[in-house]
């Protein structure tokens, strides 16, 4: 699978989790003298405002013919309704402000997505956007790394591509004389089944093999998944599973570095 891609070196990547600002968003053609397109944008934007935050995310089509819309939401399965509700506000203000009278758009914060368009994508992987940060700080062991970081992203992108939630994240220490904990998250858009949404987050994880070898943390993510791990807790959720704690099937090892 060919990606379109940046890549973005940060010391740390912890910050992000704190970032209230849009990480990246990307404006389609504008459209002009179409009342009824806009009217099916605000109808689906104002719907996915309003579903998501009790679910964590919203698909939606609304109206006919070229001027359908369709959209959807995705809020990190770690935070809960508020947060997940001012994450998908804020959003959708920015692609106001950013790309008005558009037919497409998309916005990544990092604590949720929102995406709108007149071609139905829906169903479809879409890691052509792909954007990724890496830390600046390279392993001592990075084999020994390399491989409890590739254990535990197998795990939690199972968790992701089996779960109801398309959700998955977990802890897990480098051997067990080591101190060092990593930290892993991997999700997909709702519209995925088991099998794509795998797929997707495989093709983030030959992204992580070719641009995060050694380094102690890695993020990716595109209109369909993310993929992040960390030596650093970015994690929000009050409980993080410890691997193997849950009982899943491990996909063949894609290897980190």
């Amino acid at each position: 699978m060919d990606f379109s891609h940046h890549l973005f070196l940060l010391a740390l990547l912890l910050p992000l989790a704190a970032c209230i600002d849009p990480i990246y968003q990307h404006c389609g053609q504008n459209f002009t003298d179409n009342s009824i397109l806009q009217v099916n944008i605000n109808k689906a934007v104002y719907s996915m405002i309003t579903n998501t935050p009790d679910s964590g995310y919203s698909i939606s089509t609304i109206g006919n013919g070229s001027n359908t819309v369709y959209g959807l939401t995705r809020c990190r399965g770690d935070i809960g309704p508020k947060a997940c509700s001012d994450c998908i506000s804020a959003a959708s203000q920015d692609l106001q402000e950013f790309c008005p009278s558009t037919s497409a758009s998309r916005i990544w914060h990092d604590l949720c997505f929102l995406r709108y368009d007149t071609t139905n994508f829906l169903g479809t992987i879409d890691n052509s956007d792909a954007r990724g940060w890496r830390s600046g700080k390279e392993m001592e062991d990075p084999i020994k790394f390399s491989m409890a970081v590739t254990q535990l992203l197998n795990w939690v992108k199972t968790g992701a591509a089996v779960g109801n939630n398309k959700f998955g994240m977990g802890k897990r220490s480098i051997d067990s004389s080591s101190s060092l904990t990593i930290y892993g998250m991997a999700q997909c858009t709702h519209d995925l089944q088991e099998t794509t949404c795998l797929q997707c987050l495989e093709g983030l994880t030959g992204l992580m093999i070719k641009y995060c070898t050694i380094r102690d943390g890695c993020h990716y993510m595109s209109s369909s998944c993310l993929l992040r791990f960390e030596s650093s807790n970015f994690i929000l959720a009050s409980t993080i599973p410890t691997y193997p704690e849950v009982d899943a099937p491990t996909p063949s090892p894609s290897t980190i570095a």
